[in-house]
């Protein structure tokens, strides 16, 4: 299937929409790269934080991706006895060699939503289409295939998509920050949130930290008296 390969347009002049250049944080781009290596990995394709974009643009290579999870899914109905409602098949009729401003792209785009949709990936991870084609949020459209990477996984599909606990912690804030958008790659991620740790600032009530408590008291009681008269007694 021809696709472009890097973050080029027509002309041949670089577009940083297609690649993740104007992404500065190291632990979202971790995931990019487990993302391409997961993908990659079933697909057999190579994909790189380059060409990742313009690879999966008019949406044939991601209805590819799930006709594979849907190879899964299909076994793991048949072995669950009760494995909830779950896409009953891949997108169809799907044009792996159009245009990404062709309909057969937007097509396919909203073929493979409808599939995720019916993987149970909530609705707040499903990406927009313009996100997509017309380049208007690509970390959704990652935050989505992590998204369906981590429902392949809970189907038994092997995906290694965890993030470790700092890069959790950094979904966790980006959804305290902008709400509902990355709640699902904060559960994904990183389970259920944690209370932060209490610290009590008062001194333990053991035997020795009394003692040391009860020399202070006496200090604070007794100002004329030398400290270490009182600690010597």
């Amino acid at each position: 299937m021809p696709r472009e390969r890097g973050a080029r347009r027509e002309g041949g002049k670089y577009d940083r929409r297609m690649s993740f250049d104007d992404v500065k944080d190291e632990r979202m781009l971790m995931m990019v790269d487990k993302l391409c290596i997961w993908m990659g990995g079933i697909l057999g394709e190579t994909l790189n934080r380059e060409n990742l974009i313009t690879s999966i643009r008019n949406g044939g290579l991601m209805c590819k991706l799930a006709a594979e999870v849907q190879i899964s899914v299909d076994e793991f109905k048949d072995k669950d006895d009760d494995p909830g409602m779950l896409p009953k098949k891949a997108p169809q009729n799907v044009a792996l060699e159009c245009s990404a401003r062709s309909m057969e792209a937007r097509e396919n785009v909203m073929k493979f939503l409808t599939w995720a949709r019916e993987l149970r990936v909530p609705e707040s991870s499903i990406f927009s289409p313009d996100d997509l084609l017309k380049l208007k949020g690509k970390m959704n459209v990652v935050n989505t295939l992590l998204a369906v990477a981590r429902r392949a996984k809970d189907c038994g599909m092997a995906a290694d998509i965890d993030a470790p606990p700092k890069i959790a912690n950094a979904f966790k804030g980006l959804e305290e920050k902008f709400g509902k958008k990355f709640d699902h790659t904060a559960a994904a991620f990183g389970g259920e949130k944690k209370e932060i740790k209490k610290v009590d600032t008062k001194l333990a009530g053991g035997a020795a930290w009394k003692v040391v408590q009860q020399k202070f008291d006496q200090i604070l009681q007794l100002p004329g008296k030398p400290a270490y008269e009182i600690f010597r007694a």
